[in-house]
């Protein structure tokens, strides 16, 4: 089933001009893309009954009234008996919001403005403003997240990115799996103490070459920007395409991909392997880098020099060749081919 959108201020100005101009319904639903039927709904709902014409602003008006009608009154509402009644045994008797709803309606059978679901009382507690009495809250409840749900479900609110269809890694192409043609990376990021600190990791998987990024934090703005640095730096025919694991922190990879001209494919969850060449250089990256280390105190030149360590040692895959000479070797291909026009 199609996806419905609401008519957008453009389009009520569109369709005032065209319907005001005597155009009929179905030659305005074919500018817009839309069913006539929409537009004979928007019409009809919003006609000016004294002069018979739509007027756009009126219609967002009306629009917008009707939406307040559809949102159900909040029931959980501060300093009200309610309120202080599942605040007191959440925080102090540190009942579970299922064990309150429940009690609620026993408590309070006849009176319905007394009860309130679990499922409400969990939506209060996590839309609740930042401070000191949301994280009581939540530190009442028996698991104690900072943010509903499964790690990784679909209903969870972690963020962890849902990709189209056609970025699934098994929808990347042939060439880029059998490792034919340099330009193809895949990154990552290396925590630091306490999960505070990072460092982007972006490793080319036919020469193993290796690249180093600071990052500000793991905000998915700063990753984009810590990588986009660092990949401009490259050639564009050295710059095909990213494979990368699901998390938040590359929320803003649409982004990323068109400024980089670059295609970007995502692992699926909890599948490592599917990123080796870059799993296995962390695990090379972290003798320079251990766990537990503060990398809010590296420099981009303390990075490089890690990177330039790892890029001039031999690698038994490339009979104890360089990444570092197998990507000088792929820069010479490139630019021997253009010399010859292929």
């Amino acid at each position: 089933m199609n996806n419905y959108y609401h008519l957008s201020p453009e389009e009520r100005a569109l369709i005032m001009i065209e319907y005001n101009q005597g155009s009929s319904i179905r030659s305005i639903g074919y500018l817009l893309n839309r069913s006539p039927s929409t537009i004979c709904r928007e019409i009809k709902r919003n006609l000016t009954t004294q002069t018979s014409k739509y007027c756009a602003a009126t219609a967002a008006r009306q629009y917008k009234d009707r939406r307040k009608l559809c949102v159900k009154p909040q029931k959980l509402i501060p300093n009200t008996l309610l309120y202080n009644q599942v605040k007191e045994w959440l925080v102090y008797k540190q009942w579970s919001p299922e064990q309150i709803s429940g009690a609620l309606k026993d408590y309070y059978p006849e009176q319905e403005y007394m009860q309130v679901s679990h499922e409400t009382i969990y939506r209060y507690i996590y839309a609740h403003p930042k401070g000191g009495l949301k994280k009581l809250m939540i530190h009442s409840l028996r698991q104690s997240k900072s943010k509903r749900g499964a790690r990784g479900s679909k209903s969870s609110n972690y963020s962890t990115i849902k990709p189209e269809e056609e970025q699934f890694i098994c929808h990347r192409p042939e060439d880029i799996n059998a490792r034919k043609i340099a330009g193809h990376w895949e990154g990552d990021l290396i925590a630091g103490s306490q999960n505070k600190s990072c460092v982007g990791t972006l490793v080319e998987r036919k020469t193993g070459y290796l690249i180093l990024s600071q990052m500000k934090s793991k905000s998915a703005p700063d990753v984009r920007q810590g990588f986009e640095e660092k990949m401009k730096k490259i050639p564009e025919f050295l710059r095909l395409s990213m494979t990368y694991d699901r998390g938040s922190e590359m929320a803003q990879h649409t982004t990323m991909s068109n400024n980089l001209k670059i295609d970007i494919y995502f692992a699926d969850p909890h599948s490592p392997w599917q990123r080796g060449s870059n799993e296995n250089t962390n695990g090379l990256i972290r003798q320079y880098l251990p766990k537990g280390t503060d990398l809010s105190h590296c420099t981009q030149k303390d990075l490089d020099d890690i990177a330039w360590l790892l890029n001039t040692r031999p690698r038994k895959r490339f009979d104890f060749k360089t990444p570092q000479y197998m990507m000088k070797q792929a820069l010479t291909e490139n630019i021997n081919s253009v010399a010859l026009g292929f």
